[in-house]
């Protein structure tokens, strides 16, 4: 973004400015709702969806204020919530109870049949997202280097690869944890086809019971979490614009 805003005429530039506004607006569209639904199950359905689209629209302007306090701050913030959600989907994981050897296997010996192609497209475009190269060049950027010593870039460049390689690594996990419950929870049910973001933790909850953390605000803690771990990659992509 930044090669674009330097390399091409100002009009060019306003015009990909519009380009990715529309394109990040089509992306968080899903997180404000999937937000709303989240605030509602949490709330016990004393929230409508509208409110709920409100008040996930006003924690931008709260991660905006905390970043004026420096991006540490605010990574810090990101980090518990996203640690928040490892931790009740990996509790949900262990409330499925999945067989280890064939969820190896399957991780090892990877096989789709066309049925479940697009389920697979779908997961892919979860870990892999294309905001992310504008989150961690942006993240580079954010660190103060000396760039005339070759051996602090190269040091620079491996914390970087350390760094990005674990945030990947937790967003595979729990993308695992989410696939892994589904499809132990759904697979070959009657159900399987009516499930959302709407019922789905009301279902999990019936399967698998309250025990310690009830699933059901699990579950929406895992959903209003997606929309906060979106927050920064939007930013920084706008900040290079």
């Amino acid at each position: 973004a930044e090669l674009c805003r330097e390399e091409y005429p100002t009009w060019a530039g306003m015009v990909l400015w519009v380009m990715a506004e529309l394109a990040l607006i089509g992306s968080d569209i899903q997180e404000v709702i999937g937000s709303a639904i989240a605030i509602q199950i949490l709330t016990n359905g004393i929230f409508p969806l509208w409110v709920g689209v409100v008040i996930t629209a006003l924690d931008c302007f709260v991660s905006l204020f905390l970043e004026n306090y420096g991006i540490r701050k605010l990574e810090a913030v990101f980090a518990v919530l996203i640690g928040t959600m490892a931790v009740a989907f990996a509790w949900m994981f262990g409330q499925a109870k999945p067989s280890g050897s064939e969820l190896l296997v399957g991780i090892l010996v990877p096989k789709l049949s066309s049925r479940t192609i697009q389920k697979a497209v779908g997961v892919v475009g979860c870990v892999i997202m294309p905001h992310n190269v504008f989150l961690h060049s942006a993240l580079v950027q954010s660190r103060e280097v000396d760039k005339r010593q070759k051996y602090r870039v190269q040091e620079a460049i491996n914390y970087y690869t350390i760094e990005s390689t674990i945030a990947l690594t937790v967003s595979f996990m729990i993308n695992l944890f989410v696939t892994t419950v589904f499809a132990k929870g759904f697979y070959n049910t009657d159900i399987a086809d009516s499930i959302g973001l709407v019922n789905a933790g009301q279902y999990l909850q019936d399967k698998y019971g309250g025990g310690l953390f009830p699933i059901l605000y699990i579950w929406g803690n895992r959903v209003i979490s997606c929309w906060t771990e979106q927050y920064d990659n939007r930013e920084h992509m706008l900040d290079s614009l």
